[in-house]
């Protein structure tokens, strides 16, 4: 279970009402995460372009891949 404040309380001061909610919404969080993924993992062009990246990982061609620095400032 994630370290969440509900109202700014910590999880132990939760009333049983509001741990449900906090549980609820951590599971409904993780589902929609699992079908995100589930949803590249079916596309082949996807997971076309993580096979190449991967394969380009492996073998150090560190020019195929963007900087960090300049890909956060799209996150």
């Amino acid at each position: 279970m994630r370290a969440a404040l509900v109202n700014n309380k910590k999880v132990k001061d939760l009333t049983v009402k509001e741990f449900k909610q906090l549980v609820q919404k951590s599971i409904a969080e993780d589902i929609e995460a699992w079908r995100d993924t589930f949803e590249i993992m079916a596309d082949p062009k996807y997971m076309a372009q993580i096979r190449k990246a991967e394969k380009a990982r492996l073998e150090g061609k560190h020019s195929e891949f963007l900087p960090w620095e300049k890909v956060k400032r799209d996150v």
